[in-house]
């Protein structure tokens, strides 16, 4: 009665808080049937959980912000275990609550620019295990990064081993040997639940393994014996955007293997009779090896290492400038069958482009699509014949754009290149937005019209360049609101005068004996960034071949979408034996915020946001735009907003084009001054900054902002929701 009593004159909030995130998590888990204990949150009758719950019970804190994507708190707050009567529970919440006001969580707040709360600290009161042996396990390692489930535990409850009171058990005791296979099957099933790695605390009695609770791994270093590794391009290619299909890949590493490697012998950056691993998968999505790329670089006089990642928006690892090649006798008379090599290579490839895009291509797929049957013979003669040359080509036109860059810069590394490679020409990708505009403008029926883009622009993607992703004619809704929504202004049409004023005024400033190279270089770079993104359709429409002779194909076996988890050489032989283990593997890191570069000195961590208010980028759009940000992440949100607001974004992909007519300006966390976001951005005259680390998370969604496309910057004028666009282009 004395008991019932104190629990009922327990003070309590007026009203129910909000739930935190670590309450959040164990309801999930509990409702999606994972072994939770039962428990309460912040309970309403205190007298009333002890009936049900009945004593022990373990007393957790649960802050508002707790455990969330980038920041923890872990361990910062208090959890009482053993709490075994009325007054231990009335003190183990009092102790929980006055936890959120500690030294340590103020510190914290602090160095992550965290506002302190406006709700009160929650109570989880949960019935307590009788513990065997418990503690905690990351689901990949978080020292190195491998796809390993690392354990740390010890006899008993975990409380002294998550304090550092006592040592972990050794790997081989009987305890730890008994329930691995389980704790580590729960530690994959709880980041296959949510798509991203976990670290997870459990316990276990004699016959049970019980789970305690998940959060995120905010922290984890990468190392690997084999260089540095970055998805730069990948990314804004679209096959790096996410987690990658096992289909996708297979696709994708062969031809960059040939290509990559063929160029570079052919070039003389590579030895005959050497070789390095090009590409590979790190936490489902693919990498190219960068370290071995800017070794065969450094055989370029004047090469410099950082500006080759600044370029790319790769984060340097080093200090200063890095690799550096100096431009003297010895480095130019080594260079010289480079240099032959790469004239006869970037003539060579100006000619093949030019032939593929004057009626080769239309011609071949055109025969595909007319002779389309679906089947082993069709899919092996896509692969090894018209999605092979098609995508090879592509390849290399990709690598020739990046070194006529890099023949550009080193001859001129003063000259403006944003306005000097804008403007460079009518682009496929924009021909569904002047369809649109064009049928607006005539009137008539708009389902009609909306079949007919269906049609037409099929092979277009919302989702990304995936093989696993609809295309436009699997969505209908989307094509169908962007052409109800299209209205893009007068204003916003640019022609190539930034280019032809930017060209005139360089070559006004030139020696004489300067000007013919400026010319050739200029319009060498510019040739094939053009190319670049004419093949670039071509081989979204070759993927959307490759697509629906898939699906269809899966129709004919019966095994719906487990056909993306099968590589070619498996499809071709209908080997499903690896199908399961590689949907797994897609399934745990589907919603991982991945690393753009892993090394031995990268890492992910929580992020310390610097005060400033002005963030830095690469300078991608020229003009000013102020507007309210709003946060996204895919191109179908774009297509939900207002128009004239400022998106902010990880990347943008291919699939984005046709939603950023609607848009005020561009602010991206990844991407270079010649990616395809760049350019498409300049061809709808955006003010773009490229390249902001963490931009998403240190621009609140629904800020005034304003992104100067001219000095790479963009300033938070007020975190208030609410604005209204207005966009100054200058």
């Amino acid at each position: 009665m004395q008991q019932a009593t104190k629990l009922e004159n327990m003070p309590l909030p007026d009203k129910r808080p909000v739930i935190g995130a670590k309450a959040r998590v164990l309801q999930e888990l509990a409702f999606a049937g994972f072994p939770v204990p039962e428990f309460e949150v912040s309970p309403a009758n205190l007298t009333e959980t002890i009936q049900r719950l009945g004593f022990p019970v373990a007393v957790r804190s649960c802050a508002p912000n707790e455990d969330g994507a980038t920041t923890s708190f872990a361990g910062m707050f208090r959890s009482v275990l053993n709490v075994a009567n009325a007054d231990e529970l009335c003190s183990a919440i009092e102790a929980c609550h006055a936890s959120i006001n500690s030294p340590a969580v103020h510190d914290y707040r602090l160095r992550h620019r965290i506002d302190a709360p406006t709700e009160s600290m929650q109570v989880i009161v949960q019935k307590m295990v009788s513990a065997s042996v418990s503690g905690v396990a990351f689901s990949i390692d978080p020292l190195t990064g491998d796809d390993r489930v690392v354990i740390e535990a010890s006899e008993g409850t975990g409380d002294r081993l998550l304090s550092g009171h006592t040592e972990p058990l050794d790997q081989d005791h009987p305890l730890l040997l008994r329930w691995r296979p389980e704790i580590e099957q729960l530690a994959r099933n709880v980041q296959r639940h949510f798509g991203a790695p976990q670290d997870i605390e459990f316990a276990a009695d004699e016959d049970q393994l019980w789970l305690l609770q998940s959060r995120p791994v905010t922290r984890i270093h990468y190392q690997t014996d084999s260089g540095t590794w970055t998805n730069a391009d990948f990314r804004d290619g679209g096959v790096s955007a996410s987690v990658c299909s096992p289909l996708m890949w297979s696709l994708y590493e062969r031809v960059w293997e040939t290509s990559l490697l063929g160029l570079l012998r052919e070039i003389h950056l590579l030895g005959r009779g050497a070789t390095f691993e090009p590409a590979r998968m790190f936490f489902g999505r693919p990498y190219w090896n960068l370290g071995a790329v800017k070794q065969c670089l450094t055989r370029i006089p004047g090469f410099v290492e950082r500006r080759f990642d600044e370029d790319l928006s790769v984060t340097p690892l080093y200090d200063g400038d890095g690799l550096r090649t100096p431009v003297n006798l010895k480095t130019i008379l080594k260079a010289i069958p480079t240099a032959w090599a790469l004239r006869k290579f970037f003539r060579q490839q100006h000619l093949r482009v030019q032939e593929f895009l004057n009626g080769r291509f239309e011609n071949r797929i055109r025969a595909c699509e007319q002779q389309f049957r679906v089947g082993t013979q069709m899919f092996r003669h896509l692969m090894r014949e018209d999605y092979w040359d098609t995508e090879v080509l592509y390849f290399r036109t990709i690598f020739a754009a990046s070194l006529a860059k890099l023949d550009f810069k080193d001859a001129f590394p003063d000259a403006d290149e944003v306005s000097l490679v804008a403007g460079i020409g009518p682009l496929r990708h924009l021909e569904p937005l002047k369809r649109i505009h064009a049928l607006r403008m005539l009137g008539g029926d708009p389902e009609a019209a909306i079949r007919q883009l269906l049609h037409d622009f099929r092979h277009h993607q919302p989702s990304g360049l995936d093989v696993i992703h609809p295309r436009w004619d699997e969505q209908p809704d989307y094509v169908r609101r962007l052409f109800e929504t299209s209205d893009i202004p007068a204003d916003r049409r640019r022609s190539s005068g930034d280019f032809e004023n930017a060209r005139e005024s360089h070559l006004a400033a030139l020696p004489r004996s300067k000007r013919a190279s400026f010319i050739r270089k200029l319009d060498r770079l510019r040739t094939f960034l053009f190319y670049r993104e004419e093949m670039r359709d071509c081989s979204s429409r070759m993927y959307y071949l490759i697509r629906r002779c898939t699906l269809e194909m899966a129709g004919q076996r019966h095994i719906g979408d487990d056909i993306f988890f099968m590589t070619v050489n498996e499809i071709e032989e209908d080997d499903r034996s690896q199908t399961a283990l590689r949907r797994d593997t897609y399934e745990r890191f589907r919603n991982f915020a991945a690393p753009n570069e892993i090394g031995p000195t990268s890492q992910t961590s929580e992020t310390e946001m610097p005060t400033a208010n002005v963030l830095r980028g690469i300078a991608a759009g020229r003009g000013v735009s102020r507007g309210v940000a709003r946060i996204v992440r895919t191109a179908d949100e774009v297509s939900h907003l207002d128009h004239n607001v400022i998106i902010v974004c990880p990347f943008i992909d291919p699939g984005w084009t046709c939603a950023l007519e609607r848009v005020a300006g561009v602010v991206t966390e990844t991407g270079g001054l010649l990616s395809h976001a760049a350019v498409i951005c300049r061809e709808f005259g955006l003010p773009t900054v490229l390249g902001v680390k963490h931009a998403a998370v240190r621009i609140p969604d629904g800020a005034l902002i304003e992104v100067d496309g001219h000095r790479g910057e963009v300033r938070i004028l007020s975190q208030e929701p609410g604005y209204l666009s207005e966009s100054a282009h200058g």
